[in-house]
């Protein structure tokens, strides 16, 4: 049967498919941010310290960073439907258990549970979309994805905060499970892995090169071509320190500081950390816009550090005497520039690489902003309980040597960014 346009056309169900398994990476950021708000509390119910509670939020990323690599592979075998709703599913039992937890060690392995089904959300996702739509409108698609998942953010901020102050953490936890269940039966209702499993035609023909179907490359010889690349280790470097800052500070530390050294209250935190989330909104956005304008990706992801480097100087010179407004702007612009280079990183990655191997770059490379989260919250933890003011109150001043740590951690990502080739 001849090729005409007629037979490869993008329905506009796909909007319905982007929509559903953006909700589901919001989740994702719903479970990943919910402990800056709820951190207080739930030091007070076990009675844990700094590094204590660092260690077990961040166990939440462990498994997140480990599935990461095989994460592509499972999403072949099972496909994004499936693995999405099952994802949604553990992940709603997780957070189950840990609204039931009794202990510091129940609730970790609890929090293990919660990361480990919420890994293979995104990486599924994008093997949807490239189904789903066309070549033309996958950046578009993959940046709607990370923009609205920021929402989640959002979510995690005032209103839990305010659902918190009416039904209790435990309770809380008890709603976001809820919410993710009923998202994994949407899922599995209502999204499909390609056009063609609803009677639909594809968007365009397979993929070719030089006129043939694409060969696959055996994993072992793709593993080889990623881990001997060293763009690819110094890009991972980058996202190792932009993750590990990110989500140590916005994720977790950031509700202790604004409550402890500027004596808010829960719902007044939440309401600064709603900031984060709205520039984890736009940022990805207007960072795609920039790398369409510059032609080295090095320098996009370097010229974010630099920034976020000035940013950390306004806070170490300005900690613990900042006005409300401009906590508001600090927030936000911390949230744009921690988030929003991160689609520009995956691009980076994918394009230095045969396409081929695109799926198992982007798992390799989710790997990394993980494990720095995984790393840094307990780290920075302890960081803070060698002020000594942990059960008393900290002040403004028991923050520095965090603030220290980070600034040091951007230089270094700055370094490795500036130090990627560019394109050939």
């Amino acid at each position: 049967m001849p090729r005409t346009e007629a037979v490869y056309r993008a329905s506009p169900y796909r909007w319905v498919i982007l929509g559903l398994l953006s909700f589901s990476y919001l989740l994702v950021y719903v479970h990943r941010m919910c402990p800056a708000v709820l951190s207080e509390d739930i030091m007070n119910s076990f009675g844990a310290s700094g590094a204590a509670t660092g260690l077990l939020a961040s166990a939440y990323f462990y498994p997140y960073a480990i599935m990461q690599a095989p994460g592509g592979m499972i999403s072949d075998k099972l496909g994004p439907r499936r693995l999405v709703t099952l994802s949604m599913l553990v992940a709603s039992l997780g957070s189950v258990l840990f609204a039931l937890s009794g202990s510091v060690g129940t609730a970790f392995w609890s929090r293990v549970l919660v990361g480990l089904g919420v890994s293979v959300v995104l990486v599924p996702s994008y093997k949807a979309l490239t189904a789903w739509f066309p070549a033309k409108d996958y950046v578009l698609g993959t940046s709607l994805v990370i923009s609205i998942a920021g929402l989640g953010g959002l979510l995690a901020g005032s209103p839990l905060a305010w659902l918190s102050e009416a039904i209790g953490w435990r309770g809380s936890f008890w709603a976001i499970a809820g919410l993710t269940m009923i998202n994994a039966f949407l899922v599995w209702f209502l999204v499909r892995d390609k056009p063609q499993d609803f009677g639909l035609p594809p968007v365009e023909p397979e993929d070719l090169e030089n006129g043939r179907p694409l060969v696959a490359i055996p994993l072992a010889r793709a593993l080889g071509i990623i881990l001997g690349s060293r763009d690819f280790w110094l890009l991972a470097g980058w996202f190792f320190f932009n993750g590990g800052i990110l989500f140590s500070f916005a994720g977790l530390w950031a509700g202790p500081y604004y409550m402890q050294a500027y004596a808010m209250s829960k719902t007044q935190a939440g309401q600064v950390i709603n900031l984060f989330a709205f520039g984890w909104v736009f940022g990805p956005l207007v960072f795609a816009w920039i790398a369409g304008k510059v032609a080295s990706r090095g320098a996009v992801l370097g010229g974010s550090m630099v920034a976020w480097a000035g940013l950390t100087i306004w806070m170490l010179a300005r900690n613990g005497a900042m006005a409300l407004t401009e906590i508001y702007a600090w927030n936000l612009i911390f949230g744009f520039l921690g988030a929003g280079p991160a689609g520009v990183c995956f691009a980076a990655a994918k394009e230095r690489f045969p396409l081929q191997v695109a799926g198992t770059v982007t798992g390799l490379m989710y790997v990394f902003p993980m494990a720095g989260s995984a790393i840094y919250q307990p780290l920075a933890g302890a960081i803070l309980d060698s002020s000594g003011n942990m059960g008393a109150g900290m002040s403004g001043a028991d923050f520095t040597p965090l603030f220290m740590f980070y600034l040091a951690s951007i230089v270094a990502g700055g370094v490795m960014a500036y130090c990627v080739r560019p394109r050939s």
